[in-house]
């Protein structure tokens, strides 16, 4: 797990980009918790149909939830939130006392200058376009995400090392290491190979 246990996409009314996004990084990484929320939701409302018919095109399945409103409990010291645009990102800091870790998708990717296209009311082209330019950064931003979490597992491990040095004075494994680190491989299963 990354130093974030949750991730939370951000965009307008919740019903095309931040859905787009949470489920592409929710099949990236499908151990870390991920949602999505709007600025502004005014009724809870299905995913917008044109997005659920760009995303399935890739093989992405966004699931039949509905549009909800982001709000204090959102925020957290391990919780990653990602806007769509900077205006996004400020209105949360100038609307939340608790708003922490806020990021445009493109700031976080390494791209503050980018920002992600509004394809509401458009057609099917100009969806495609957004969900391949959310995929391109979302798959930026996992990739970060695994390598913050294998530097934070390296550093475990050396925690470890140093105190199985202390459980082997007293001939007792409190902790199993396997494979040089303490995770399980897989689903669920632990690869003795």
């Amino acid at each position: 797990m990354s130093a974030y246990k949750k991730v939370i996409f951000v965009c307008s009314e919740n019903t095309s980009r931040s859905p787009m996004a949470a489920t592409i990084l929710a099949n990236l990484m499908p151990d870390l918790k991920v949602e999505s929320r709007g600025m502004v939701v005014l009724f809870s409302e299905p995913y917008n149909p044109k997005a659920v018919a760009v995303a399935a095109k890739h093989e992405v399945i966004i699931p039949n939830n509905s549009s909800e409103e982001i709000n204090a409990k959102d925020f957290g010291n391990d919780t990653l939130v990602l806007t769509m645009n900077s205006a996004m990102k400020q209105k949360i800091y100038d609307t939340f006392d608790e708003a922490i870790n806020v990021y445009t998708l493109s700031e976080y990717a390494g791209f503050p200058d980018k920002e992600i296209i509004n394809p509401y009311g458009k057609g099917m082209d100009e969806y495609n376009l957004c969900f391949e330019q959310i995929y391109e950064l979302v798959d930026i931003i996992a990739k970060d995400l695994i390598d913050k979490d294998s530097n934070s597992d390296e550093e475990e491990s050396v925690e470890e090392d140093s105190s199985l040095d202390d459980a082997n004075k007293d001939d007792t494994l409190k902790t199993p290491v396997i494979n040089g680190n303490n995770k399980r491989q897989g689903k669920g299963q632990i690869n003795n190979n």
